[in-house]
């Protein structure tokens, strides 16, 4: 690595960071541009010629470490919706922290989004009828609210465990089972 790249991934390091740590303290709508930088230590420029807005900061952030993730196993090949549900399951247990600030800041729909966009590239739909185009939608969101609702309740469960609960789910197509009737 160069180093002006190693000089760029320090600058984001530290942005991303100061973040983090005015997040801790503020809303994430009243943090300025200007306190990012002031705790980072970066100024006003490295900041946006890395970042156009305050929301790229996470966004981005996630979307490097899925890069690094899909570099390392790029020899790996991807097979199923398991391997997609133990993939996704794992890489929001590792980037929890980010994944918390995204919520926390109101962005939930970046991350929706995105994995939704994640879950499509791997497994390409053809929607040849009405009923297919609605099944995939309902598998899709029913996986992102079960992610949304790990992390919402602090994801004290480990990845390994909500990827199997939705694994069984899928295949087993029982989560109707699990609703309660009211009487």
């Amino acid at each position: 690595m160069d180093k002006q790249n190693e000089v760029n991934l320090l600058t984001k390091e530290c942005i991303l960071t100061a973040l983090l740590r005015l997040m801790e303290e503020k809303d994430y709508h009243s943090i300025s541009i200007t306190d990012i930088t002031s705790l980072a230590g970066v100024s006003r420029m490295a900041y946006y010629r890395n970042y156009s807005c305050k929301e790229d900061i996470l966004i981005k952030h996630l979307e490097d470490e899925e890069r690094k993730i899909v570099n390392a196993f790029s020899n790996r090949t991807v097979s199923s919706i398991r391997d997609i549900i133990y993939y996704v399951s794992f890489f929001i247990q590792e980037n929890s922290k980010v994944i918390k600030a995204i919520y926390a800041a109101g962005l939930t729909h970046k991350l929706t989004d995105m994995l939704n966009d994640r879950i499509y590239s791997y497994f390409p739909v053809s929607h040849q009828s009405v009923e297919g185009e609605f099944a995939t939608k309902f598998y899709v969101g029913a996986i992102l609210a079960v992610y949304s609702y790990w992390i919402d309740s602090g994801m004290k469960e480990p990845a390994e465990t909500v990827a199997e609960i939705i694994c069984k789910l899928v295949a087993q197509d029982s989560a109707i089972e699990y609703l309660v009737y009211p009487s």
